[in-house]
Parts: C-alpha cells; sequence; structure tokens
C-alpha cells in the first residue's frame, strides 16, 4: 500500500470532525491562548537571555502558537474565508504581542545587566535551508498527530522541533538593543517555519482528505465564538456586581 494511500485510510470521518474540532478550540484566540502566548514568550527571552536551552526548549512547551498555523493550514484546504480570517487574526495578534513583550522585557533586563550576544541567540538570527526542511517535517507530524487522537501526545514535541517562540523572543531582543541583523534574520527564521509548516501541513490535510469538514469547522468557530461571548457576559455582570458593591 503507498504512501498516500495510508494518509487516506489514516482516519474515519469521525475522527476528522473530532481533530478539526479540536484544532478550531486550541487555536481561537481567548484569555487563556494569549496568556500562555506571554508565558511562553517570556521564558524563551529570558532562556536566550541565560543561554539555556532548557529554558527555551520550556518556552516552546508553554507557547500555543503552532494551532493558528495549523488552523490557517486547514482553512487553505477548506477554501473557507471565515477560518482564514480568524486564524490569520489570532496569529496576527500573537506575533505582534509576542514581539512587543519580548522588546519590552529585553530592555528592562538590559538596564539590569548585559546578557550579550548568546549562542542561542545567534542561532536564531542565522536562518538558513535546513530550518525550512526541519518545519516542513514538523508540519506534517503536528498535522498527522492532530487527526489522530491517540497521537496528541506528540505534540509537544512538534512544538519543540519547530521552534517557532524562539525566533519571536530573538527579534525582540534584537529590537531592544537595535541590532538589526538580529531581529531581521530571526524574524526570516520565523517566517521560514511558518511557510515550511503551511507548506506540508497544506499536503497532509488534503491527503487525509478533511475537504468535506467545512461544516464541521463553521460549527466549532460557531461554538467558540458564543463560548466568548458568554465569558464576557459574566465578566461584565462580575464587574457590574463589583461596583455595586463597592
Amino acid at each position: 500500500m503507498s504512501i498516500v494511500a495510508r494518509f487516506r485510510i489514516a482516519a474515519n470521518e469521525s475522527e476528522k470532525s473530532k481533530a478539526v474540532a479540536r484544532l478550531i478550540k486550541a487555536s481561537t484566540g481567548d484569555f487563556d491562548f494569549y496568556l500562555f502566548a506571554f508565558l511562553g514568550i517570556s521564558m524563551a527571552t529570558l532562556g536566550l537571555a541565560l543561554d539555556s536551552p532548557e529554558v527555551i526548549i520550556g518556552s516552546m512547551l508553554i507557547a500555543p502558537i503552532l494551532y493558528p498555523v495549523l488552523s490557517f493550514a486547514l482553512s487553505l484546504v477548506l477554501v473557507d474565508a471565515q477560518l482564514v480570517y480568524r486564524s490569520l487574526r489570532t496569529l496576527g495578534i500573537a506575533f505582534l504581542t509576542s514581539v512587543g513583550v519580548a522588546t519590552l522585557l529585553s530592555f528592562v533586563l538590559g538596564m539590569f545587566m548585559d546578557f550579550g550576544l548568546s549562542q542561542q541567540l545567534l542561532a536564531r538570527g542565522q536562518p538558513n535551508l535546513l530550518f525550512f526542511l526541519v518545519a516542513c517535517v514538523a508540519g506534517l507530524a503536528a498535522t498527522y498527530a492532530m487527526v489522530h487522537a491517540s497521537l496528541n501526545e506528540m505534540l509537544p514535541g512538534v512544538a519543540i522541533s519547530v521552534a517557532l517562540v524562539p525566533p519571536l523572543a530573538a527579534v525582540g531582543i534584537g529590537l531592544a538593543s537595535l541590532d538589526l541583523a538580529i531581529a531581521g534574520g530571526a524574524f526570516l527564521l520565523f517566517l521560514i517555519n511558518i511557510v515550511g509548516i503551511l507548506f506540508s501541513s497544506v499536503i497532509a490535510f488534503s491527503l487525509m482528505d478533511l475537504h468535506g469538514t467545512r461544516k464541521v469547522a463553521d460549527s466549532a468557530i460557531r461554538q467558540e465564538e458564543k463560548r466568548l461571548e458568554q465569558e464576557e457576559e459574566k465578566i461584565a455582570s462580575l464587574t457590574n456586581n463589583n461596583h455595586i458593591h463597592s
């Protein structure tokens, strides 16, 4: 049996629907998403400053930026404009927030210590073709694991291998230190990773024939929007009650 055939029979319709719903939920730009994006980029910035691979690996496990990238890949397969907008919006906000946090944190750290250009930082400022190949492999692994609930535990390992967060932290450090070579190189590495993931994920989603899950995706988006509205109403209610009691 060919590899293409293996991909096509890799999951039944129920697994595909559940995978799409999980991906929509994981890529929702809610408070939890941005909280962990903030924690992840903060940890990555500190890891680069300390030249600590262990801390950097921890930051990759925390940050959820991989999910809107996979969601964007799915939106291209489904030709779903709503999902395209939703994915790009979440990814764009996460990108700007992450770079902003990394820049601010690096600037503050620079006021109290001179952490210089660590080896981990320099590595993120010198992208090459091998990073693209790593991103392609990681994107394929992430897509396959996402569709199979039994393989979801492999996703943290994929997040480590693709390393989306450290380049963003390196961009912030480069901007804070006015080192445009580091900032530009790290930004290019981030783009290379994104393109590599999208390239292989679109292929994998197509091979696994997720084209028929658009209704599932639209339904999951509506559920997430309803959940966010309910959370906003709860927050507004709590705020009003606090004002009344005060």
